[in-house]
């Protein structure tokens, strides 16, 4: 690995300010085996993205798993909408799609989502949308394909690695307070993290930081097919604003480059991708979170 350079120093009075530093991106997805091209990009990140959803719900407490051809059904018994998602995975027939909604979801009683992708659902999302299907939310589907070398270390926190059930439970804690904002239920949080192996696993692992020995941000890994999937990213909401959550995601990220990742992805929330834009994520793409009626 031989790259060029440049830097470009901004001072302000007898201080610089700012550092801008410019390399052949190319030649690091060559060496760093980044998948090259935006479609083979987006497909690893399509791949990791329903491994770990997968994970999350069979991993958790009561999570149920379906699997069709092109399509995985999920849910949980605290689900939202947003949690009992259907994860389109390949070409599908509408009515054979909306067939096992109401069977799955529909019949049982359980709020559900249908989640598509812009870069390979168009067909898919005018028949749904056709049918009265609308987007709850959109979640960019972002990307960081190096490690920068950035450094965020906030005063007084300290991050460890999730390796016993004390350390479950703040992470259970964090992430259940963290993600109220979104009208998640605690007991959704109870749930997914019931077990050990749900942040602590060959192939993921979860992160708390502690601010004076109380667990305040949290972060985990998953990585599948090559990449580092960032999940359940969060801090509570008395710490919100002094990147403590950043700290962790960042060791998240550098923990899955370490177990094989080729480069790192997520789906953001709104609050989280500013922060992730400042650390260096790109957006090549979204998911679209899909609600209606049958």
């Amino acid at each position: 690995y031989d790259n060029t350079y440049c830097f470009v120093f901004r001072s302000a009075g007898d201080e610089i300010a700012e550092v801008t530093e410019y390399l052949d991106t190319q030649l690091v997805g060559r060496a760093f085996g980044v998948p090259v091209g935006q479609d083979a990009l987006l497909r690893a990140m399509d791949l990791n993205m329903w491994e770990m959803f997968r994970d999350i719900i069979r991993l958790g407490r009561g999570g149920e798993l379906v699997e069709r051809d092109g399509f995985t059904m999920g849910a949980s018994p605290h689900g939202t909408f947003f949690h009992n998602m259907v994860m389109i995975r390949d070409a599908v027939d509408v009515g054979t799609l909306l067939d096992a909604v109401r069977a799955y979801y529909v019949r049982p009683g359980r709020p559900f989502s249908i989640w598509t992708r812009p870069h390979a659902d168009a067909a898919l999302d005018a028949a749904l949308a056709a049918r009265g299907f609308l987007p709850a939310v959109s979640m960019p589907a972002m990307a960081l394909l190096g490690d920068p070398g950035t450094r965020c270390d906030p005063p007084g926190l300290e991050i460890r690695a999730v390796t016993d059930d004390r350390g479950r439970q703040d992470y259970l804690e964090v992430t259940a307070e963290a993600y109220a904002v979104y009208q998640q239920p605690p007991e959704m949080a109870d749930d997914t993290f019931a077990a050990l192996e749900s942040v602590c696993a060959p192939h993921l692992q979860g992160f708390v930081g502690y601010l004076a020995g109380a667990p305040v941000a949290a972060a985990a890994v998953y990585v599948t097919h090559g990449v580092a999937g960032i999940g359940w990213v969060g801090t509570v909401s008395a710490h919100r604003g002094k990147r403590y959550a950043e700290a962790c995601t960042w060791a998240a990220v550098r923990e899955g480059f370490r177990r094989g990742g080729r480069f790192a992805s997520l789906q953001a929330s709104p609050m989280g991708r500013p922060v992730y834009e400042r650390m260096g994520f790109i957006t090549p793409s979204e998911y679209r979170v899909l609600v209606g009626t049958l």
